[in-house]
């Protein structure tokens, strides 16, 4: 994925397509911890790179305050070797199908619930945890499912579903596409269906967005979900899932936000909303500093 509006952020892979061809032969010949093994030196090495620790400068900055320089270079090195193994994970997930993400039966029975009501289910998470596998546990949601992504052509490291001769088992929406995708969401939506997006990069116009608070600064969100929410009167569920340990994660409804109906085009009108999925995004990061993978900065506009 990627975020068109920031210059400063790019989904482009550090590494070529050669290298991620390495790590899923070692996946298929010796499993995930052969690939976390090497992960090991891998990330050392970027971690050297200045250009590479100025992606997460400004995030280490407001979650761990001020450290000295060997403490930011290992605060640096956990967090791209957290974000590495999630990948791994992934690419362990489509190879070889092994990953268990779990889900108290609780939020398992809100979500179908929610979706249930017959008028579609907008899912709204951020790029924390393992979001990518977060969509297996809406198997036992009867209804179409789609998910908003954006890839660039620099992006080489696959999703776990192009790893296999099979597709992902939901429709998958370009935001790049005719008026951003909107017709294709309000679709899914219209079709009682669910309709999972992304809260805290913009993938559209700049226009499209509204300015939140996240660790004590200000950051520019999409609206879109919101404003689609409101426009169907559409159910709106915040879910996050972090990576528990290797194979293994875990997703739940953070809240519900309730947007009322025909709110307008006003960027103000949703800015509460936005607000609430931001709350739910900054408790995250308190709860898992380690596992928050917006690799650029989100505080300085352009």
């Amino acid at each position: 994925m990627a975020d068109t509006h920031s210059g400063s952020w790019s989904s482009r892979s550090l590494a070529s397509s050669f290298a991620h061809s390495i790590f899923y032969y070692a996946i298929r010949l010796g499993g995930r911890w052969i690939a976390y093994f090497m992960l090991v030196f891998v990330v050392g090495f970027y971690t050297l790179r200045p250009d590479v620790r100025r992606r997460s400068e400004q995030y280490r900055l407001r979650r761990f305050g001020r450290r000295s320089g060997i403490r930011s270079l290992a605060d640096c090195f956990r967090l791209q070797l957290e974000f590495g193994m999630m990948l791994v994970d992934r690419a362990v997930m489509g190879i070889l199908g092994d990953f268990i993400m779990e889900a108290s039966d609780k939020d398992r029975r809100k979500l179908a619930k929610l979706a249930g009501q017959g008028r579609g289910l907008i899912l709204v998470t951020g790029h924390v945890g393992c979001w990518q596998l977060g969509m297996s546990v809406l198997d036992h949601i009867d209804a179409a499912k789609a998910v908003v992504m954006y890839k660039n052509e620099g992006d080489v490291d696959k999703h776990y579903y192009e790893h296999g001769v099979r597709g992902p088992s939901f429709a998958v929406i370009d935001p790049r596409g005719p008026m951003g995708g909107t017709l294709e969401m309000m679709d899914v939506l219209k079709k009682g269906g669910v309709l999972c997006v992304m809260g805290d990069r913009n993938f559209g116009s700049p226009k499209n967005v509204v300015t939140v608070q996240l660790l004590g600064g200000d950051v520019e969100v999409p609206m879109a979900a919101y404003k689609l929410a409101s426009t169907l009167e559409v159910p709106m569920a915040v879910t996050f899932s972090h990576r528990s340990g290797p194979g293994r994660g875990r997703i739940w409804i953070s809240r519900v936000i309730n947007v009322p109906g025909q709110l307008g085009r006003t960027p103000d009108a949703y800015r509460p909303y936005a607000q609430e999925f931001a709350d739910g995004l900054e408790k995250f990061i308190r709860m898992h500093p380690w596992q928050f993978y917006n690799f650029y900065d989100m505080w300085t506009k352009e």
